[in-house]
């Protein structure tokens, strides 16, 4: 009889397409695995340490996980790597992996369910200590099964060489490296031929994709730096072959720093008939004095400077944009700058934090922290903000008709299909289950409901 394992992952889009890899390692090593919440004999929670909040969410899951698992309750993700010792006092919790050793879960799993009852109920045993140095390779483990995503997350990057001040991940995750776009090609090609007709590229730092990476010429040699120049196959190179992928037909970025996007990769997003118009862009601060103390490379008149290039160039581009609020020493004048930035650039939605020291981050060490009570005001403000941009958005798209690609569900508000536009517009129309991952559809959207539009499909 197989030994059932179900997942949860907590996070970011990168977190699930870890997940989808520890699923395919378990089901390579025999395992069944079932959903969240079944009775199982191993539960494995993906953590996320990004901020308080997904802390507290990673242990909330781990709580839950114990209620309904038979045998080994686990924990990995970035949280087991900052702070393993905090998960291993979760009563019940039996093993903590942090990023450095994730790949190996299924092995480690396996030899802790040999133990006896006894000493499993001893202590959680612990790997990947903060002190552990970060992982130098990539994994490359090729995903060919997925649990009902239409689109699903391949990973491509990992880790970040950046040291913006409030950021955790580059500790959690360790310094940039790129996967083998051979690899990376060999995925998405599995992918398509299963039927998926969408696939989303995630990584910390997309735009880092590639400087790892030297490869052969013509002539099967390796240029050195120091013998002429090297060449490297970086995102650009990747799209390129991604757009010549019979069968996919569209694919899109999960994030992109304002940094990294040349004008090479604009020129490339504006004329492909396969990548879709949206860029999801973090802000973090419209103040150039804020910018500054996040040590993030660019200021505001610079990213003004993009947005409104992209807008140009890509017309009916979707742009969303990350922000933090309450970083430390962020005044009135400060906050003010970053609204009357959001407010006047054309981005269609955002994601909006409250700032979170981070131990180990330089941010958690400085003086002038905000009050709760202010930081909760101006999400608040931002966040009607934010109601005002997607609403401004989605309506100057009524009555056009736009590629809609269904998902494997039905809304369950409304009992509708459900799907996104390839600029990131959430649609519900009525249609039978074939059309469910069919394939991209021409769709008329016909008038908004809440952050949604009902739409009638075309063809």
């Amino acid at each position: 009889m197989k030994l059932t394992v179900s997942f949860l992952t907590v996070g970011c889009k990168l977190n699930q397409s870890d997940t989808e890899r520890l699923k395919q390692r378990f089901r390579q090593a025999g395992f069944e695995i079932l959903p969240f919440g079944h009775v199982v004999d191993v539960s494995v929670v993906n953590t996320c340490t990004v901020t308080s909040k997904a802390d507290y969410r990673s242990r909330q899951a781990l709580r839950r996980a114990t209620k309904s698992t038979k045998g080994l309750v686990v924990a990995t993700g970035c949280y087991a790597q900052i702070d393993p010792d905090d998960l291993a006092r979760i009563r019940g919790v039996h093993l903590v992996v942090g990023t450095r050793s994730r790949g190996n879960l299924s092995r480690l799993v396996q030899e802790r369910l040999k133990e006896t009852d006894s000493r499993m109920n001893c202590n959680a045993r612990c790997f990947d200590p903060p002190i552990s140095p970060p992982p130098d390779c990539f994994d490359e483990a090729v995903v060919s099964g997925l649990d009902r995503l239409t689109r699903p997350f391949v990973k491509i990057q990992d880790g970040c060489d950046n040291r913006c001040a409030y950021c955790i991940v580059p500790l959690a995750r360790g310094p940039s490296r790129s996967r083998a776009p051979d690899n990376v090609i060999e995925e998405v090609s599995q992918l398509v031929r299963a039927g998926y007709k969408e696939i989303v590229l995630t990584g910390v730092c997309l735009g880092a994709y590639g400087g790892d990476i030297s490869f052969e010429d013509d002539e099967g040699e390796v240029e050195e730096s120091g013998g002429g120049v090297t060449r490297q196959f970086d995102l650009l190179n990747l799209m390129a072959v991604m757009e010549q992928i019979e069968g996919l037909q569209r694919f899109r970025l999960s994030s992109m720093e304002p940094m990294d996007l040349s004008e090479g990769l604009i020129k490339f997003m504006a004329q492909s008939s396969k990548f879709c118009r949206h860029l999801h862009i973090p802000l973090q601060s419209g103040d150039d004095e804020i910018l500054k103390r996040m040590n993030r490379p660019y200021n505001a008149s610079q990213y003004r400077h993009l947005v409104i290039k992209l807008k140009q160039r890509i017309p009916d581009i979707g742009i969303g944009a990350d922000v933090i609020v309450g970083f430390p020493g962020e005044s009135e004048e400060n906050f003010l700058n970053t609204y009357n930035l959001i407010q006047e650039l054309p981005i269609s939605y955002l994601h909006i934090f409250r700032f979170s020291p981070r131990k180990g981050t330089s941010a958690c060490q400085m003086e002038d922290q905000v009050d709760e009570g202010v930081k909760k005001a101006r999400s608040q403000a931002l966040r009607e903000l934010d109601r005002i941009k997607r609403r401004t958005f989605i309506m100057s798209f009524i009555g056009q008709r736009l590629p809609v690609l269904f998902e494997n569900r039905r809304d369950k508000e409304t009992g509708l299909l459900t799907g996104l536009t390839d600029n990131y517009i959430r649609v519900l129309a009525d249609g039978p289950d074939e059309l469910m991952n069919k394939g991209v559809m021409e769709v008329e959207l016909m008038r908004p409901h809440g952050r949604k539009v009902i739409g009638r499909v075309v063809s």
